[in-house]
């Protein structure tokens, strides 16, 4: 007789076994790699589309660009002053900016007279030199002058503040003055107000000419004078400049320090590869990548040259989104 074991045993629990068929596996990580392939040719097209749109196309253009510095400026200029011999009414017979010669009457001025029958007596008023005659008088004309360059206190000359208005006929008291004649053949001397940053910029210019543009109007110019201190300046002569400037006191210009010519592309556009320099063109409808020579480089920009530059060819403007052999 046995005895019975006080353990109880618990029946076995049976586990699932999974039967993978090889074939729907294949046909499912197929169906996996179809996917993925759409969706990787998805993205690429979007990707494309995107960027193609970003894509700026310009054309190929010669052009200019130029080194400028703002300035205002005082002008210096020979100019001699003509005073009424009496008190009376004055009256011009040349309009203001004629250029007369010396001893031309270009006014009348009537004064009275108590021995002549009609109580009235006139009085040319001639030219003392041959000059442009102007009516602008503003009270510096025997301060300002070439001749007074070494005794005038040019730092002073900031604190002009604008041009004086033309002289008008009618009573002038003895001794007034009523219209200067300038002298045009010689030299005009530019006082310009510059920053200090602009004016080591100007004297680093190894040209000894300098172009200045006043009122749409290119003027040549050469250094005299270079003023450092509290208001930084540079003085100009002028010795070819029109007849227009010299009714002004102050003017607001600008001098070109540098120019640069040729077809001009941002420098951006510029595409490195294998140690050379290149733009992508577009050519018949895709992007391709030509070396291009450089000339010069100005403000950002470059002048560039090679045997597929010519003007009229489209260039991509921002290379970053484009691809050799993108299709646009």
């Amino acid at each position: 007789m046995t005895e019975e074991s006080g353990i109880k045993h618990r029946p076995g629990r049976h586990r699932k076994v999974w039967v993978v068929n090889k074939g729907r596996l294949l046909f499912f990580l197929f169906l996996c790699v179809i996917f993925l392939t759409l969706c990787w040719f998805l993205a690429s097209g979007v990707k494309s589309f995107i960027f193609k749109q970003l894509i700026t196309v310009d054309t190929l253009q010669p052009g200019v660009a130029e080194q400028d510095y703002a300035g205002q400026g005082i002008l210096i200029k020979q100019e001699y002053l003509v005073n009424a011999p009496l008190k009376g009414t004055m009256k011009f017979s040349v309009p203001d900016g004629e250029r007369v010669k010396a001893g031309t009457t270009f006014g009348v001025l009537m004064a009275s007279d108590m021995e002549s029958a009609s109580g009235v007596r006139q009085y040319a008023v001639k030219a003392p030199v041959s000059g442009v005659v102007c009516s602008h008088i503003d009270g510096l004309e025997t301060i300002l002058l070439p001749g007074n360059l070494d005794v005038v206190e040019i730092s002073a000359l900031d604190k002009i503040k604008s041009n004086s208005p033309a002289g008008q006929t009618g009573l002038v008291e003895n001794g007034q003055p009523v219209a200067k004649v300038i002298d045009n053949l010689a030299p005009v001397y530019i006082y310009g107000l510059f920053t200090e940053e602009d004016v080591k910029q100007i004297q680093r210019q190894k040209e000894p000419v300098f172009k200045i543009k006043w009122e749409n109007q290119v003027i040549e110019a050469r250094i005299d004078k270079v003023f450092p201190g509290e208001q930084p300046a540079v003085l100009f002569i002028v010795k070819n400049y029109p007849d227009e400037i010299l009714h002004h006191r102050k003017i607001n210009f600008h001098v070109t320090t540098a120019m640069l010519k040729g077809i001009l592309v941002d420098e951006r556009s510029l595409v490195q590869r294998d140690n050379q320099v290149g733009i992508y063109l577009v050519w018949k409808g895709f992007v391709r990548w030509v070396p291009v020579e450089i000339t010069g480089r100005l403000r950002g920009q470059a002048a560039i040259q090679g045997k597929d530059i010519q003007p009229g060819i489209r260039y991509v403007v921002n290379p970053t989104f484009a691809r050799e052999g993108d299709k646009l």
